[in-house]
């Protein structure tokens, strides 16, 4: 029994090739957007204390009890601050998600 090789011909590759570009420049694009949009709503958003712990938190990965600490704050307030702020960026990513990009 004679096994077939399956091959793509050139012109189909290209199309591949050329649709998970697109695809890729577009989602990037997308996540761009989003991530200029965040930036915004947090600015605009976000109370001073709930941007730090945001930012100390998420991007910088500290752990509560040291964002408390480094804030002289209780944690159980950082948790407020975070769960508050988790709610209005939620609040404007929902509205964002409404308009096309």
């Amino acid at each position: 029994m004679q096994k077939k090789l399956l091959t793509l011909s050139n012109q189909m590759e290209e199309f591949v090739s050329w649709q998970l570009f697109e695809s890729n420049t577009s989602r990037s694009r997308r996540a761009k957007r989003m991530e200029q949009l965040l930036d915004i709503a947090m600015r605009v958003e976000l109370t001073e204390r709930q941007k730090t712990c945001i930012r100390l938190y998420f991007f910088e990965n500290q752990k509560v009890c040291d964002i408390a600490a480094a804030l002289h704050i209780r944690p159980t307030t950082v948790y407020k601050h975070l769960k508050v702020a988790r709610m209005a960026l939620r609040k404007c990513a929902n509205y964002l998600k409404a308009e096309s990009f």
